[in-house]
């Protein structure tokens, strides 16, 4: 009954996409099908764009919760309805032979994924013609994934057309807007992970850039007494001035509390890091708590919180404008960064030493074009092969 099943909810799904909208009663078993396998949805979202796939529909750029919006507003404003049919067989032959095709390949990613991952290369790996690497690697992009208490989570990707999500929440050129009027005080977690970056305004105002693998929970509209949020990872705050209502940022057992400035955070070790370029803060843990002032930035060192002049504005707001800032960094912190950015697997086949480096360079380029940049500055043999980059001497 189990492999009945999935081979229904891949026709429907198939039958959807070719046609825009299904009869009543195949629309309500196909969202029966959903609920009962949840993961189904999740993995052909997430696995069909990682996959090239051969076939007469794009595959790879369908959001079925998008697309069901889309077609069915479509197919409404045509007046168009389809008719129930009792049995699929029954269908015309040239449209059941485009829907059966498109169900194979959907069936075949839903219960066949491991072994069609191992044979497929991932679609940010292509040929390298300029640097002698076995295949260079593109740099990420925009995406997130947003979870909303009590409903579906939502893939984000970069569209230039406005998208309208739950709560009135849009989707603007990449950019998650949160309207000023909500109603609902829902609790969201957005999450990016490797590869990505998410900007979003807040419905106070507030303008947050998130960085590659990180993770941030809030509530919609906030509290009426603070606003606050929680953060895994790094993340560049530009805080709207409220008097009445503080932004409380929340991580690694720091609070980071402010009314109207621009700060960054970078909490992905144990010990996070606070970079001030405007206004004040202050900040607390356990052991202290203390203030900072524009141009500082603080660390936990030895448990306590201790202050120190900012290194660089450039490096604490590198990530939002768009570049790598390798200020007195090692080479561990270097490929840290080319990891969450690049996706790839590091392989070190020598120890690192601790030396420290200086360079900067945009985020947009290759992994191949970037690693000639950290031959030269750090002397590293750095070779790139499908999705790990190997450092040798």
């Amino acid at each position: 009954m189990i492999e009945t099943d999935k081979i229904i909810l891949a026709e429907l799904i198939a039958l959807l996409l070719k046609d825009g909208e299904l009869p009543s009663d195949k629309e309500a078993q196909l969202k029966n099908l959903l609920q009962r396998y949840p993961e189904a949805k999740d993995s052909l979202s997430r696995r069909l764009s990682q996959t090239d796939i051969y076939s007469p529909f794009d595959l790879r750029n369908i959001d079925l919760s998008q697309e069901w919006l889309i077609t069915q507003t479509k197919f409404t404003a045509k007046g168009t309805l389809l008719q129930p049919r009792k049995k699929y067989l029954f269908l015309n032959k040239p449209w059941y032979q485009a829907i059966a095709v498109v169900a194979t390949v959907l069936l075949a990613l839903t219960l066949l994924w491991p072994r069609q991952h191992r044979e497929k290369s991932v679609s940010y790996l292509i040929p390298d013609k300029v640097y002698g690497h076995k295949n260079d690697v593109l740099p990420g992009r925009t995406g997130a994934i947003l979870k909303i208490e009590g409903k579906e989570e939502i893939q984000l990707t970069e569209k230039k057309a406005v998208q309208y999500l739950a709560q009135g929440i849009e989707l603007k050129e990449g950019r998650l807007i949160y309207p000023s009027n909500l109603t609902e005080n829902l609790k969201n977690t957005l999450i990016v992970p490797k590869r990505s970056t998410m900007i979003l305004t807040f419905s106070d105002g507030t303008k947050v850039w998130v960085n590659a693998a990180s993770e941030m929970s809030y509530k919609t509209n906030f509290d009426k007494k603070e606003r606050r949020v929680t953060l895994k990872g790094e993340a560049y705050f530009e805080v709207a001035k409220d008097a009445h209502r503080p932004f409380i940022v929340e991580t690694n057992h720091i609070n980071i509390q402010a009314i109207g400035t621009a700060f960054n955070v970078n909490s992905y070790h144990a010990t996070t890091k606070v970079s001030l370029t405007e206004g004040k803060l202050k900040v607390s843990n356990e052991e202290n708590e203390i203030y900072m002032n524009a141009g500082s930035e603080t660390e936990i060192v030895n448990k306590k919180l201790r202050t120190f002049p900012l290194a660089s504005k450039a490096e604490a707001t590198a990530f939002k404008d768009g570049y790598f800032y390798f200020k007195n960094k090692n080479m561990q912190q270097i490929l840290d960064e080319l990891s969450r950015w690049y996706g790839i697997q590091v392989d070190c086949k020598i120890p690192l030493n601790n030396e420290r480096y200086e360079g900067s360079i945009k985020r947009d380029v290759t992994l191949g074009e970037l690693c000639n940049l950290l031959k030269d500055l750090t002397g590293y043999k750095l070779t790139i092969d499908n999705d790990k980059l190997i450092v040798n001497r």
